[in-house]
């Protein structure tokens, strides 16, 4: 969150909390991003090139890589 609001402090970013495993990014109610069908995170330069193709009169595509979320061993 903290790249989005560097690289655009135009920018309102809110989070909800959802159900466990979930992370999704929407833009203007767009999803553009959802961790259980790409198990893994969004890259933030990725997130940040949508909401300027937005900004720029354009329509936000759907960001179709991620990041590995790692390992968690219990």
């Amino acid at each position: 969150m903290e790249d989005i609001l560097t690289a655009l402090p135009e920018t309102e970013v809110s989070g909800e909390v959802g159900r466990s495993s979930c992370f999704e990014v929407t833009v203007n109610g767009q999803l553009i991003f959802s961790k259980l069908k790409l198990h893994g995170f969004p890259k933030s330069e990725n997130v940040i090139k949508e909401i300027e193709r937005l900004m720029n009169g354009g329509k936000c595509q759907e960001i179709t890589d991620a990041e590995s979320p790692g390992c968690t061993i219990l």
